[in-house]
Parts: structure tokens; C-alpha cells; sequence
């Protein structure tokens, strides 16, 4: 895959969200948006374990996603695919759930984020690591 550039992965990173592909369980395709987080230049996302979401993942970890934006005549983006892996280390889920609460909320202790991703390591909450095969990227 060829490599993203510094300015790009910064902006990326910046974003507020990211639209996640995957096959829902009637075969179709389904494109929503998710919060996410960079970490150790690695994208994650958290869901509810019970979602419609995760649930389809799980059958068919194949995904794609796009992070774009930017003001007429200088849009950026990246768009990628490859597959989602749910993280199982209680480390990493830490670090991406603190990761998570500082970035949309200020902090992981904030009430508002507890009430959406509940505690550290709560089992209800699924995060998952997006592993990219491919994908492209543009800055015009």
C-alpha cells in the first residue's frame, strides 16, 4: 500500500468522523459513521456488542472506510479497506477507550462518554482495530 503522507495522516487523525462499510446481514451494503481514534498510527472505533454493526463484522470482518474533508478546492481524504479485528487485550482496549473519551468528550471519565462506552474493559463495549490492505488517498 503506498504510503500516506505526513499532512494527510495528521488531518485524518483530526477528523471527527469516519464512515465504516461493511456487509450487514441480509448481503447488503452499509456505510455508517463512526467516532474513532488513531493510535500508534493504527484507527479503532468502539460499538455496542449487541449492534447490528459488530454483529455483522463478526460474520464478515471485510470492511472499508473513509476519512475526508476540507474546505472547496482543498479536500483531503483517505479511503481504505482491509478487515476489522476486535481488541481483546484489556491494555489496548484501555488505551483506546482513554484515547476515545480525551478526543470526543474531553476525557474517558466524562458521564456522557461512560453512558455511551461504560467502563474501562466493559464487556458490553466491543473496539475494534482496522487493519488496511489497500487503499488511496487524495489532497487537491
Amino acid at each position: 500500500m503506498k504510503e500516506i503522507s505526513p499532512t494527510l495522516k495528521e488531518f485524518c487523525r483530526r477528523q471527527e468522523l469516519m464512515r465504516v462499510a461493511y456487509t450487514d446481514g441480509r448481503g447488503y451494503p452499509r456505510a455508517v459513521p463512526v467516532w474513532f481514534v488513531v493510535v500508534e498510527d493504527e484507527y479503532y472505533f468502539g460499538t455496542d456488542r449487541e449492534s447490528a454493526k459488530w454483529k455483522a463484522i463478526e460474520r464478515d470482518s471485510r470492511v472499508g472506510w473513509v476519512i475526508d474533508g476540507g474546505a472547496k478546492d482543498k479536500y483531503k481524504g483517505a479511503s481504505m479497506y482491509g478487515a476489522a479485528e476486535e481488541v481483546k487485550d484489556d491494555a489496548v482496549r484501555e488505551r483506546v477507550r482513554e484515547a476515545m473519551g480525551l478526543k470526543y468528550f474531553g476525557s474517558a471519565d466524562h458521564p456522557e462518554f461512560v453512558k455511551i462506552f461504560g467502563e474501562a474493559n466493559d464487556p458490553g463495549t466491543v473496539y475494534l482495530r482496522l487493519k488496511a490492505e489497500d487503499g488511496l488517498f487524495w489532497e487537491y
